[in-house]
C-alpha cells in the first residue's frame, strides 16, 4: 500500500517525529512511504501552485494518510495549522475524503491530548476515516516495549485500510454562526483603578472580532493598549531548534521580542481575541503562541488577569476551550472569562469581563490550580530535572531560584511523620481505632482554619 506521511514539522528530515515513521519504514518494507513536508515546505505551498497541486496529488494516490508532527504549544505547529487553512481556503477537502487517518505524535506528553482530537477533528471535517493515534514520547523510540507499540499501532492502521473498517464521525460538524454583536453605547466605563489593560487580536478593519475589541476597549475608563498580532513582524513560526533554552532568545531576528516586552510583560489584565478557523483559531495566533516558547517552561503570565475574545462557535469546541483555559492557568495567569458572539448578550459579557478583570486584578487574585496546571507542572518540573536542564539552562535557573523543584521526597518533616505513621499502622489496635474513626481523623486537622474564618474575612473587607 502507499501511505502518505503529512510531516508537520518545520525541521524536515531532522525532525525527531520522522524518525519515528523511518522506523516504521524500515519495520514494514512491503508498503510505500512517501513524506510530504507540509510544516517545512508551508510558504513554497502558500506561494507556488505547482508544490501544492503536486502535494495533493500524492495524497489522492494513497491508500492511507499518517499525520506525523510534534506538539508545539498543546497543538499542531502554526505551520502545520496554517496547511490545514489551505485546505479549507482552497477547496481542497475532496481529495482527503474517504482515505483512512492516523496520527503519530512526539512531545512530553504535555497536552498531547488536545493535539489529537484537533487532529481527529480535521480528519472528520474532511471526511477522513480516523483509526487512532500514538503518542510518543521524544525518547521512547529508544525503548524495545515502545516500538512493539509503535508496530502494534501501525499494524491495526494497515489492517483498517485492508478491511475497510467502518469509522463513525466523532466530532460533529461546526455550525455556521451569524454574528449578533451590535456595537452599542457600554454602560458606565469601568475605572481601571491604574491597572495596565492590552488587547491583542488579528481581526481586520470592519470584521465582528474588531467590533468586539473595540466594545470591550469601550468598556474601559482608562488607557487600554490595543494591537494587532501582525505588528510583531514575525518573520516565521517557531523552528523547533532550541537554541533559546540556553538564555530564553529567540533565533529570529524580528519584532516579536519587543512587541511581547510592549504589550505582555507589562500588562495587568492582558485580553486575546481571535476567530476560530477550523477548530483553533488563526494560524498566526498560533504562531504567536508558538514563539512565545522562547520563555522556556516558566509561567509567561504569571500574576495577570487573562481574557479572550472569541469570533465563532466556541460553543461546540469545547477542546479550543480547554486550550484557551489551560494555556492560562499554565502560565500561573487566572481566567477573567470568555466571550463570544454567539449570543445576543455580548456586549454585556464584554462590560462583565472588564469589570470582572479589574476587580480580580485589584484583589491579585489567581484562582487555585485543577488537575491541568498541577500535572503540567509536574511534567516538566520532572522533565527539567530528569535531563532538560542540560541544554534548558534558563528554565533550570528560573526553577531553582523560584523553588519549582518541590519534590515531595525534600519535604523531610513530612517523610518522618508518614514513617511513624506506618508504623504505627501495622499496630492492630492502632490499626482498629483509625479505621473506625477515619472520618474524624480526616477532620480534625481543618476545625482550626474554621475557626479563623471570620477573622480572615473581617481583615480582607477592611483592606
Amino acid at each position: 500500500m502507499q501511505i502518505c506521511i503529512i510531516s508537520g514539522s518545520p525541521k524536515g528530515e531532522k525532525s525527531v517525529t520522522l524518525q519515528y515513521v523511518r522506523f516504521l519504514e524500515e519495520a514494514f518494507p512491503d508498503h510505500t512511504f512517501t513524506v510530504l513536508h507540509a510544516g517545512r515546505e508551508i510558504q513554497a505551498l502558500e506561494r507556488q501552485e505547482e508544490a501544492w497541486d503536486g502535494l495533493l496529488a500524492t495524497v489522492e494516490e494513497c491508500d492511507g494518510v499518517l499525520w506525523a508532527t510534534p506538539v508545539y504549544v498543546m497543538l499542531v505547529p502554526a505551520q502545520l495549522k496554517r496547511f490545514i487553512e489551505l485546505i479549507g481556503e482552497r477547496n481542497a477537502a475532496g481529495v482527503f475524503s474517504g482515505k483512512y487517518a492516523a496520527c503519530l505524535t512526539t512531545s512530553i506528553r504535555f497536552f498531547d491530548h488536545t493535539a489529537h482530537a484537533y487532529l481527529h477533528g480535521i480528519c472528520d471535517d474532511l471526511g477522513m476515516r480516523y483509526v487512532g493515534f500514538c503518542s510518543a514520547h521524544m525518547e521512547d523510540l529508544r525503548s524495545e516495549a515502545f516500538q512493539e507499540q509503535l508496530i502494534f499501532f501501525f499494524s491495526d492502521f494497515l489492517e483498517a485500510i485492508v478491511e475497510r473498517r467502518p469509522v463513525q464521525r466523532v466530532f460533529p460538524p461546526l455550525p455556521a454562526i451569524e454574528p449578533s454583536y451590535a456595537p452599542t453605547s457600554p454602560p458606565v466605563p469601568v475605572d481601571t483603578r491604574g491597572k495596565r489593560v492590552a488587547i491583542l487580536h488579528d481581526g481586520e478593519p470592519g470584521s465582528g472580532l474588531a467590533a468586539m475589541v473595540d466594545g470591550l476597549a469601550a468598556c474601559c475608563a482608562g488607557p487600554v493598549q490595543v494591537a494587532h498580532i501582525r505588528d510583531a513582524g514575525m518573520k516565521g513560526g517557531c523552528l523547533g531548534c532550541c537554541r533559546c533554552a540556553f538564555e530564553n532568545t529567540c533565533v529570529y531576528d524580528d519584532g516579536f521580542s519587543a512587541f511581547w516586552e510592549e504589550y505582555v510583560v507589562p500588562a495587568d489584565i492582558l485580553v486575546m481575541a481571535g476567530t476560530i478557523r477550523d477548530r483553533f483559531l488563526s494560524a498566526a495566533w498560533k504562531q504567536f503562541f508558538d514563539r512565545s516558547f522562547s520563555n522556556g517552561h516558566v509561567p509567561a503570565f504569571e500574576g495577570k488577569q487573562i481574557g479572550y475574545l472569541v469570533e465563532g462557535p466556541l460553543g461546540h469546541l469545547s477542546n479550543l476551550r480547554e486550550v484557551l483555559t489551560d494555556l492560562a492557568t499554565m502560565e500561573g495567569a487566572n481566567l477573567a472569562g470568555i466571550v463570544t458572539d454567539e449570543s445576543g448578550e455580548t456586549g454585556a459579557a464584554l462590560h462583565a469581563l472588564a469589570e470582572r478583570s479589574v476587580r480580580l486584578a485589584d484583589r491579585g487574585y489567581i484562582a487555585p490550580p485543577t488537575f491541568p496546571a498541577v500535572a503540567g507542572h509536574k511534567i516538566f518540573r520532572d522533565e527539567i530535572w530528569g535531563g532538560m536542564r542540560a541544554i534548558f539552562k534558563a528554565d533550570d535557573r528560573y526553577y531553582r531560584q523560584h523553588g519549582l523543584y518541590d519534590f515531595p521526597t525534600r519535604d523531610y518533616p513530612k517523610r518522618i511523620v508518614t514513617r511513624v505513621t506506618s508504623l504505627a499502622m501495622s499496630i492492630p489496635a492502632v490499626r482498629r481505632d483509625v479505621v473506625k474513626n477515619m472520618p474524624d481523623y480526616m477532620v480534625q486537622p481543618l476545625q482550626k482554619s474554621i475557626e479563623s474564618s471570620r477573622v480572615l474575612a473581617e481583615r480582607k473587607k477592611r483592606r
